[in-house]
């Protein structure tokens, strides 16, 4: 019988579940709604049932699952610190048991971008790099970093948490504390609110017309606008390329890595988007010359929290676990 890892990519809107052979190669996958979880129990249940079922059908034994979960996730424990989002269920659970004594096997869980990173590095555009930035930007935005080839974690499990760094000390409050984060500017829910505040102050534009009340314009929408000239979609548009730019060089002139990962909602969109925000970060990396960080897209799209998730349980099974 084959071995097996299970990746789980946790989401605000959808859950993806995923197995993988060592090699990389997803032999099954699925895809749940989020809002079908009322608590922790039923979503517990709802991952493990999931996993065993996927595993049965196809014939494989389930060696180790690994989850990637939003907010500050305690790796040594697997439980959830911190989260605020539709999941708020989850703070204070220990997620990686849970799942673990119901699948009987080990589980591992860390944060979502921490996860993605971890596939990354195995199978896709970090492969071979030791100082990494990983970047998404999708709903929200987020980071993960990696030094010596191990993800940094921190003492309080939020380092990497790139969209609660201020670029505007006087702009509005966020809910993690801070004011004027990068995730209010360069992030879905970021650009949805500006897109508010443009159709209350009366802006014209394609993006400002009345939509059904459960709809929003997104990343997509606004790219296509601004390919079709729309104004105001070309000004958000260019406000989000510049501020990714200059979280991108502030990043590198803190850490200094060999490679910056963006990815997420962004580059599924609109993949060149990558080629502008380097052009913003490296006008601020004059002294870096020719042989500065290189910047570039994430490989595994779609799938990237999925096999992050086997990436991390495979990694969990040949080294300990730490912060």
């Amino acid at each position: 019988m084959q071995d097996a890892f299970a990746g789980v990519d946790v989401g605000g809107t959808r859950i993806k579940i995923g197995l993988s052979t060592e090699s990389g190669e997803l032999i099954s996958s699925k895809i749940l709604e989020t809002r079908s979880c009322r608590d922790a129990r039923q979503f517990v249940e709802m991952l493990a049932e999931t996993i065993v079922k996927q595993a049965n059908a196809i014939s494989v034994r389930l060696v180790c699952a690994g989850v990637g979960c939003p907010g500050r996730i305690d790796f040594t424990s697997g439980k959830v610190v911190w989260l605020r989002s539709k999941l708020e269920f989850l703070e204070g659970i220990s997620l990686a048991s849970q799942l673990g004594a119901r699948l009987a096997c080990p589980v591992v869980c860390d944060n979502d971008v921490n996860t993605i990173l971890a596939g990354e590095m195995r199978f896709g555009a970090a492969r071979g790099f030791h100082e990494v930035i990983a970047i998404t930007v999708g709903t929200g935005s987020g980071g993960a970093l990696a030094v010596g080839g191990g993800r940094v974690r921190g003492r309080n499990w939020a380092a990497g948490h790139v969209g609660y760094m201020s670029v505007d000390p006087e702009g509005s409050r966020h809910i993690c504390g801070n004011t004027g984060v990068i995730e209010e500017r360069a992030s879905q829910s970021g650009i949805s609110r500006q897109l508010r505040l443009a159709s209350a102050s009366g802006e014209e534009s394609s993006l400002t017309r009345p939509m059904p009340a459960d709809e929003e314009p997104g990343l997509k929408e606004l790219f296509d606008a601004a390919a079709a000239s729309d104004a105001l979609a070309i000004r958000l548009t260019e406000k989000l390329t510049a501020d990714l730019g200059l979280l991108v060089a502030n990043l590198i002139y803190a850490f200094d890595p060999e490679l910056v990962l963006i990815g997420g909602g962004i580059v599924a969109c609109r993949f060149d988007i990558v080629e502008e925000i380097s052009r913003h970060a490296a006008a601020r990396l004059i002294c870096l010359g020719d042989s500065g960080t290189k910047i570039l897209p994430m490989a595994l799209g779609d799938a990237g929290g999925m096999l992050g998730g086997a990436a991390l349980a495979m990694d969990a099974q040949i080294q300990p676990r730490s912060t």
